[in-house]
């Protein structure tokens, strides 16, 4: 298994993209913790998982600093350290420039793109005493292309995280702790689920494949950035879009 022996963090691993990542890494052999942001959501995530899968999660809200520590510290007290983090936890805003307000923003930055490099800065600590690791942080195309079913706020926040990846990826590198970026577009979730029809519609005339992504489509691109045989592979984002956006 590819994963075999590594620990890893997954934030927002209760559904959608990061549900699919934790069951994946387990399918593959790594010991997870997984936040959520309620009790409720962590119990809907654990039915989704075998029974004896080696995993745990835990309620955290990470726009405050000492809970990404806590997960952190949770992590290594239960499976002994922490070799890969997920950074997927994030809202979704859909108020548009006229709309939103300094509360919104300040929301959107907080959980999308504060939390990354906090968390990222906590975990990376924690992977030193490993001799290394691997950081995967999830962005988004509205991050690349200015969005269209998001706000600016969301399209900014994305875009940040694909700064910080490399600012991070240069230097976390001298302690062997890699950082990368996926990069999806529209995704089959509850969250995509909202969008009115004429966005889907919207989207999809520009996409080349002509459809949203499944889960089941991202899954891969995370399980590389955490295994071994991406051990060269620091600083880069790896666009899963249909085509919708191609560097």
């Amino acid at each position: 298994m590819r994963l075999d022996g590594k620990v890893a963090i997954v934030t927002g691993g209760t559904r959608g993209i990061g549900l699919a990542i934790v069951q994946a890494y387990l399918r593959e052999g790594a010991r997870v913790v997984y936040s959520g942001t309620s009790e409720a959501s962590l119990a809907r995530a654990r039915a989704a998982l075998p029974a004896n899968a080696e995993c745990e999660g835990v309620v955290a809200d990470l726009r405050d600093p000492t809970n990404g520590a806590f997960v952190v510290e949770r992590t290594a007290a239960r499976f002994g350290g922490v070799d890969v983090l997920v950074n997927n936890a994030g809202t979704l805003s859909r108020r548009d420039e006229w709309e939103t307000t300094p509360e919104d923003w300040d929301l959107v930055m907080s959980v999308n793109l504060r939390t990354v490099f906090f968390l990222s800065r906590d975990a990376a600590r924690a992977m030193k005493g490993r001799g290394g690791g691997s950081i995967v942080n999830v962005a988004s195309v509205a991050g690349q292309i200015g969005g269209i079913a998001g706000s600016p706020a969301y399209s900014a926040a994305k875009a940040g995280v694909l700064g910080l990846t490399k600012s991070l990826a240069r230097r976390f590198a001298p302690d062997a702790i890699r950082v990368n970026a996926i990069s999806p577009a529209d995704i089959e979730t509850d969250m995509t689920a909202g969008f009115p029809a004429e966005i889907r519609a919207r989207l999809i005339g520009m996409t080349p494949l002509g459809r949203f992504g499944g889960v089941e489509e991202v899954v891969g691109a995370a399980v590389y950035f955490a295994a071994d045989e991406s051990s060269y592979v620091t600083g880069q984002t790896l666009a899963i879009n249909g085509g919708l956006f191609m560097a």
